[in-house]
């Protein structure tokens, strides 16, 4: 008997989801599979749906309810091969809200505290320019054209206008 759960992983891990995707996928499909107490085959919609309902009854986040229902959808559909049973299970609306940002006191508190000149650039390139931090690792210098102030999408210009901008 194949392991429903080896096969979704393999799924998982042939189209290329991240690691952290497919831990958690692969949580949320234990999970389900415990507390449904059926074959998966046997599985219908109103087993997800009543699934999900507890975690509206314990106030889970929209977040939380959207992970599990895609894990639990990409699971039917594409391992198991069932199709149209999902076309009426609605996501859960997810309120919007405003990012906490720092203000301009906290920004330079920041900066000040960083000892570490090269840690100090790291941090105001990050910030003035919004990159990720993959974004500033793979940064290399032949993407900098320092004598022009130009660089990979204007970077120099923002770091050379970052002490200016920021404090």
């Amino acid at each position: 008997m194949i392991d429903p759960i080896d096969s979704f992983k393999k799924e998982l891990l042939r189209r290329k989801y991240s690691m952290r995707t497919i831990k958690t996928y692969s949580y949320c499909i234990k999970e389900f599979l415990k507390k449904c107490h059926k074959e998966p085959n046997k599985i219908t919609k109103n087993d997800i749906r009543d699934y999900l309902n507890k975690f509206i009854e314990k106030d889970f986040s929209g977040s939380t309810i959207n992970v599990n229902l895609q894990a639990i959808k990409f699971f039917m559909e594409e391992v198991l091969h069932r199709r149209k049973q999902f076309y009426y299970v609605k996501y859960s609306k997810i309120p919007k809200r405003l990012p906490t940002v720092l203000n301009k006191e906290e920004v330079c508190k920041l900066l000040e505290s960083i000892k570490n000149n090269k840690h100090q650039l790291m941090i105001k390139l990050m910030y003035s320019a919004g990159l990720r931090v993959s974004e500033l690792v793979n940064l290399k210098v032949n993407h900098l054209e320092l004598d022009k102030n130009f660089g990979w999408e204007n970077l120099t210009a923002i770091i050379f206008n970052c002490r200016r901008n920021i404090i």
